[in-house]
């Protein structure tokens, strides 16, 4: 019995510790959402099928999963080139590519 009580105390602290993180996301999203009914940033599909249609990224494999940086408004594509993950740095309100890696 007691150790059915501390796994549901465990468990809960555990739930309650992500719930934070969980909500900024949410709430990013949602602002991101917002700027982009404003016009004060790209949507991603639209800047997704911009960097696919540009050469060197026009012959690679797009692979999902963008990553939002809310701080600097960057998000980060990955494309596949051969055997090599490639990861574009794109700035949310231009469409400009900013960096690269590799």
């Amino acid at each position: 019995m007691i150790r059915t009580m501390t796994l549901s105390l465990i468990s809960a602290l555990l739930l309650s510790a992500g719930a934070p993180s969980v909500a900024r996301g949410n709430r990013d999203q949602d602002n991101l959402r917002e700027a982009a009914a404003q016009g004060q940033v790209i949507p991603l599909n639209k800047l997704i099928a911009d960097v696919r249609s540009r050469p060197p990224y026009n012959d690679m494999t797009y692979l999902g999963g963008p990553q939002f940086d809310a701080g600097r408004m960057i998000y980060a594509l990955k494309f596949m080139d051969g055997s090599q993950v490639v990861v574009v740095y794109v700035d949310a309100r231009t469409g400009r590519i900013v960096g690269r890696k590799p």
